[in-house]
């Protein structure tokens, strides 16, 4: 099943204060490229801003990890089409356009599963559903989602 990792996800994967979030999201970085993971690029995007406003001295570093994470992912790109799909996501559902952009790009390279834990732990709409990686009821479906797919 192909899923997706949202920008705070690769936040924490760096992040080595988040202790138990730091060391999820980072096994979840370390495994995902063996399995049926997309990035995009607006996740990519929100990664370096939050990483350049929290952490502006990591910068660089935070630059050298997107570029090689854009490398080990397929990447999917934000068109206008994805844009005016997650309007209409954001309108209908009361979503943030920014999340709703990554999901829209995101399903546009056949994702089903969003890795989030911005929103709603289980949502569903259009195809995609949101796993929360931090809540420990989701810790088996995380495994299978990493092990099922590895190829």
């Amino acid at each position: 099943m192909r899923f997706t990792l949202d920008s705070n996800i690769l936040v924490y994967a760096v992040d080595v204060d988040a202790t138990d979030k730091h060391r999820i999201a980072n096994d979840l970085l370390i495994r995902a490229p063996k399995a049926d993971a997309v990035l995009t690029a607006q996740a990519l995007a929100e990664f370096l801003a939050v990483i350049r406003r929290k952490y502006p001295r990591h910068f660089e570093d935070a630059l050298e990890y997107a570029e090689s994470w854009s490398v080990l992912f397929p990447v999917a790109h934000t068109t206008w089409v994805e844009i005016a799909a997650a309007a209409r996501l954001s309108r209908d559902h009361g979503l943030q356009i920014w999340d709703c952009i990554i999901w829209q790009a995101a399903r546009s390279l056949g994702a089903s599963i969003f890795v989030s834990e911005d929103l709603q732990d289980g949502f569903s709409t259009g195809g995609m559903t949101v796993l929360n990686p931090f809540n420990p009821r989701n810790a088996e479906a995380l495994a299978a989602l990493l092990a099922t797919e590895e190829k």
